[in-house]
Protein backbone atom coordinates (compact mmCIF):
# COMPACT_ATOMS: atom_id res chain seq x y z
CA UNK A 1 0.00 0.00 0.00
CA UNK A 2 2.92 2.46 0.72
CA UNK A 3 3.96 1.63 -2.96
CA UNK A 4 1.19 2.52 -4.48
CA UNK A 5 1.18 6.03 -2.29
CA UNK A 6 4.07 6.92 -2.81
CA UNK A 7 3.50 6.33 -6.83
CA UNK A 8 0.50 8.52 -6.72
CA UNK A 9 2.60 11.08 -5.05
CA UNK A 10 5.33 11.06 -7.72
CA UNK A 11 2.31 11.53 -10.52
CA UNK A 12 0.43 14.47 -8.92
CA UNK A 13 4.02 16.52 -8.05
CA UNK A 14 5.30 16.25 -11.52
CA UNK A 15 1.90 16.75 -13.01
CA UNK A 16 2.46 20.76 -11.14
CA UNK A 17 5.31 21.27 -12.69
CA UNK A 18 4.91 22.59 -16.07
CA UNK A 19 5.77 25.35 -18.86
CA UNK A 20 5.15 28.59 -17.53
CA UNK A 21 6.18 30.61 -20.62
CA UNK A 22 2.48 32.00 -21.06
CA UNK A 23 2.29 33.34 -17.53
CA UNK A 24 5.61 35.09 -17.77
CA UNK A 25 4.83 35.77 -20.97
CA UNK A 26 1.49 37.66 -19.37
CA UNK A 27 2.88 39.19 -16.75
CA UNK A 28 5.78 41.04 -19.03
CA UNK A 29 3.12 42.34 -21.66
CA UNK A 30 0.94 43.66 -18.86
CA UNK A 31 3.96 45.31 -16.80
CA UNK A 32 4.56 46.87 -20.72
CA UNK A 33 1.25 48.46 -21.38
CA UNK A 34 -0.37 49.58 -18.19
CA UNK A 35 2.63 52.20 -16.88
CA UNK A 36 1.39 53.93 -13.75
CA UNK A 37 1.06 57.97 -14.37
CA UNK A 38 1.94 60.26 -11.42
CA UNK A 39 0.63 63.68 -11.88
CA UNK A 40 3.58 66.00 -11.12
CA UNK A 41 3.14 67.63 -7.55
CA UNK A 42 2.11 71.48 -7.35
CA UNK A 43 4.89 74.04 -7.44
CA UNK A 44 5.16 75.55 -4.29
CA UNK A 45 4.14 79.22 -3.43
CA UNK A 46 6.70 81.29 -2.87
CA UNK A 47 7.49 82.60 0.95
CA UNK A 48 6.29 86.34 1.91
CA UNK A 49 8.11 87.43 5.10
CA UNK A 50 6.00 89.57 7.31
CA UNK A 51 7.15 91.71 9.74
CA UNK A 52 5.24 91.95 12.93
CA UNK A 53 5.25 95.21 14.51
CA UNK A 54 3.49 94.96 17.49
CA UNK A 55 5.53 97.60 19.45
CA UNK A 56 2.65 99.93 17.46
CA UNK A 57 -0.20 98.37 18.60
CA UNK A 58 -1.64 97.89 22.26
CA UNK A 59 -0.80 95.14 24.53
CA UNK A 60 -3.18 93.01 24.56
CA UNK A 61 -2.29 92.13 28.68
CA UNK A 62 -2.93 96.42 29.74
CA UNK A 63 -6.67 97.51 29.43
CA UNK A 64 -7.24 99.75 26.97
CA UNK A 65 -7.85 103.42 27.94
CA UNK A 66 -10.94 104.81 29.28
CA UNK A 67 -11.25 107.22 25.61
CA UNK A 68 -11.51 103.53 23.85
CA UNK A 69 -13.75 101.98 25.96
CA UNK A 70 -16.40 104.47 26.60
CA UNK A 71 -18.13 107.38 25.13
CA UNK A 72 -15.79 110.20 25.11
CA UNK A 73 -18.36 113.44 26.44
CA UNK A 74 -18.06 116.86 25.80
CA UNK A 75 -19.01 118.34 29.38
CA UNK A 76 -18.26 121.50 28.29
CA UNK A 77 -21.82 122.07 27.56
CA UNK A 78 -24.46 123.51 29.76
CA UNK A 79 -27.07 120.70 29.14
CA UNK A 80 -28.22 117.59 30.95
CA UNK A 81 -24.89 114.99 31.23
CA UNK A 82 -24.91 111.17 32.99
CA UNK A 83 -22.72 111.28 35.86
CA UNK A 84 -19.45 109.97 34.27
CA UNK A 85 -17.89 109.47 37.89
CA UNK A 86 -20.58 106.91 39.18
CA UNK A 87 -20.27 103.52 39.55
CA UNK A 88 -22.34 101.40 37.44
CA UNK A 89 -24.73 99.72 39.01
CA UNK A 90 -25.09 95.63 38.29
CA UNK A 91 -28.29 96.20 36.47
CA UNK A 92 -26.72 98.79 34.28
CA UNK A 93 -25.27 96.07 31.77
CA UNK A 94 -29.06 94.70 30.56
CA UNK A 95 -31.49 96.75 28.69
CA UNK A 96 -35.36 97.48 30.09
CA UNK A 97 -36.50 94.73 27.73
CA UNK A 98 -34.82 91.89 29.61
CA UNK A 99 -35.86 92.88 32.78
CA UNK A 100 -39.07 92.28 34.42
CA UNK A 101 -41.12 93.87 37.89
CA UNK A 102 -42.01 90.65 39.60
CA UNK A 103 -43.21 92.55 42.62
CA UNK A 104 -42.47 94.73 45.34
CA UNK A 105 -41.68 95.08 49.32
CA UNK A 106 -42.42 97.60 51.51
CA UNK A 107 -41.41 98.54 54.90
CA UNK A 108 -43.44 101.72 56.94
CA UNK A 109 -43.14 104.23 53.78
CA UNK A 110 -40.17 102.62 51.59
CA UNK A 111 -41.35 100.24 48.84
CA UNK A 112 -38.59 98.41 46.67
CA UNK A 113 -39.61 96.73 43.51
CA UNK A 114 -38.73 93.04 42.67
CA UNK A 115 -36.71 92.90 39.38
CA UNK A 116 -35.83 89.26 37.60
CA UNK A 117 -32.70 89.82 34.73
CA UNK A 118 -33.17 86.95 31.84
CA UNK A 119 -31.13 84.54 33.89
CA UNK A 120 -33.19 84.25 36.80
CA UNK A 121 -31.85 86.31 39.17
CA UNK A 122 -33.79 88.45 41.26
CA UNK A 123 -33.21 91.69 42.80
CA UNK A 124 -34.53 94.07 45.00
CA UNK A 125 -34.16 98.15 43.45
CA UNK A 126 -35.20 102.06 45.20
CA UNK A 127 -35.74 104.98 44.17
CA UNK A 128 -32.72 106.42 42.99
CA UNK A 129 -31.08 103.25 41.89
CA UNK A 130 -29.81 102.86 38.20
CA UNK A 131 -31.01 100.23 35.90
CA UNK A 132 -30.76 99.64 31.71
CA UNK A 133 -28.16 100.63 29.48
CA UNK A 134 -28.86 104.18 28.94
CA UNK A 135 -28.42 105.80 32.75
CA UNK A 136 -31.56 104.89 34.00
CA UNK A 137 -32.31 105.86 37.57
CA UNK A 138 -35.70 105.03 39.26
CA UNK A 139 -37.70 107.64 39.60
CA UNK A 140 -41.12 106.24 41.58
CA UNK A 141 -42.06 102.34 42.15
CA UNK A 142 -45.49 101.87 42.68
CA UNK A 143 -47.62 98.79 43.91
CA UNK A 144 -48.03 98.02 40.05
CA UNK A 145 -45.22 99.82 38.01
CA UNK A 146 -41.52 100.96 38.23
CA UNK A 147 -41.29 104.45 36.62
CA UNK A 148 -37.75 104.88 35.14
CA UNK A 149 -36.02 108.65 34.01
CA UNK A 150 -33.57 107.32 31.33
CA UNK A 151 -30.48 109.79 29.39
CA UNK A 152 -30.92 109.93 26.14
CA UNK A 153 -28.08 110.76 23.26
CA UNK A 154 -29.24 113.84 21.12
CA UNK A 155 -26.89 113.48 19.20
CA UNK A 156 -25.36 117.00 19.69
CA UNK A 157 -23.60 116.07 22.98
CA UNK A 158 -26.27 116.66 24.96
CA UNK A 159 -28.55 114.12 26.83
CA UNK A 160 -33.09 114.10 26.78
CA UNK A 161 -34.56 113.11 29.84
CA UNK A 162 -37.10 109.57 28.34
CA UNK A 163 -39.67 108.11 30.91
CA UNK A 164 -39.99 104.27 30.67
CA UNK A 165 -42.71 102.39 32.97
CA UNK A 166 -41.89 98.88 33.77
CA UNK A 167 -45.16 96.89 34.97
CA UNK A 168 -45.60 94.41 37.44
CA UNK A 169 -45.54 90.80 35.43
CA UNK A 170 -47.06 87.91 36.67
CA UNK A 171 -44.96 84.16 36.48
Amino acid sequence: MRFIFTCFSCLFLTACVGDRSDLELFVTTTKAQHVAHIPPLKETPKFEHFVYQADLMRSPFVPPSRELTEEVIDTTKNCTQPDLKRRKGRLETYALDNLKMRGTLSESESIWALVETNDGSVYRLGIGEYLGLYNGRIAKVTQQMVEIIELIPDGSGCWTERLSNMELSGG
